[in-house]
């Protein structure tokens, strides 16, 4: 027996609202960022965080913080961010019944 189309959508809608924030680091300093956006779209679901142009620096790790202030994806990274530019960042994660 498979899940129902109730239950995948009830799992979706946990995964959305399990994240909370997000968190990027420069060095060895976190620096905590609201979720920007989150878009849902059939079986994909993307979280963003913007970094404004007042971020400036070589940025080394992005991380989602789930509603218990753990980390729930860290994403190891080396991306030079220069003050002139924002930066969006995405993190998709796919929720499929097979």
């Amino acid at each position: 027996m498979s899940i129902t189309t109730t239950g995948h959508n009830k799992l979706k809608d946990y995964l959305q609202g399990l994240i909370k924030e997000g968190r990027y680091y420069i060095g060895s300093t976190p620096t905590t960022v609201p979720i920007f956006k989150t878009e849902r779209s059939g079986d994909v679901i993307t979280f963003y965080l913007y970094l404004d142009d007042t971020v400036t620096g070589t940025i080394n790790k992005f991380q989602l913080i789930d509603q218990a202030g753990a980390v729930f994806d860290d994403q190891p990274d080396s991306v030079a961010k220069p003050n002139i530019n924002g930066l969006l960042v995405a993190f998709k994660y796919t929720l499929r019944r097979v």
